[in-house]
């Protein structure tokens, strides 16, 4: 497989709940936790691909708030799956509220978890890191990175 890194455009939701917890949910592919999201699909836009992901990932729809930022900095965007494939993100992700339980997180997520802001899980998907703090520091957006 070709070791330079692919550009993928990717949408994703930052859901907080009341108590200023954060939804994640655990990837099926290398166990690590991540902001609800994914990859475009052609003829996609990307409000429309955040909701869709969100769905897949958590069984729920949501209602799509600010833009949180546009993530694409390769040095923290740039990720290798475990087929060996790599990728650099150019990834927005949006600020977002649950609305209704439609159905269940698809086969690419082995669970979701609440997350206060001090008892993250120690293994984050490394690209989700920025937007991550971006969501639970509530700072000036939207953020490009």
């Amino acid at each position: 497989m070709d070791p330079s890194p692919r550009v993928v455009a990717s949408a994703g939701t930052a859901v907080l709940d009341e108590r200023g917890r954060i939804l994640l949910v655990r990837r099926a592919d290398d166990g690590t936790w991540c902001l609800p999201g994914g990859r475009l699909d052609p003829g996609e836009s990307l409000r429309d691909c955040a909701r869709r992901e969100c769905l897949e990932e958590t069984g729920w729809s949501v209602t799509l708030g600010e833009l949180l930022g546009v993530y694409s900095d390769p040095r923290d965007q740039t990720h290798r799956y475990p087929d060996g494939e790599v990728v650099q993100f150019v990834g927005a992700v949006f600020e977002a509220t649950l609305d209704t339980r439609i159905g269940s997180p698809d086969d690419e997520v082995t669970e979701t978890g609440w997350f206060e802001p001090s008892a993250l899980p120690r293994t984050l998907f490394a690209a989700d890191v920025p937007p991550i703090r971006d969501a639970l520091s509530g700072g000036r957006r939207p953020f490009v990175r």
